[in-house]
């Protein structure tokens, strides 16, 4: 694991401490940047394949939804 040094509003860092303690900062922070590249690489692959795909049918979606109602 690497250190490396970030600035953040005092207010999200009081946040975090408050919600993980000081003990566990770091790892929330990572698993925070974690996620966001998680979602960046997704929506990256979605434009990709929207590009070489086409969109996703209407009624794909429509489908999609009945099956998965509770899914946003």
């Amino acid at each position: 694991m690497r250190k490396v040094s970030v600035s953040l509003p005092e207010e999200l860092t009081a946040a975090v401490r408050d919600r993980v303690g000081p003990g566990a900062f770091s790892q929330y922070v990572t698993e925070a940047v974690a996620r966001r590249l998680e979602l960046d690489l997704l929506a990256e692959l979605a434009e990709q394949l929207e590009t070489e795909h086409g969109p996703v049918p209407e009624a794909a979606l429509a489908d999609a939804g009945a099956a998965w109602p509770d899914a946003e």
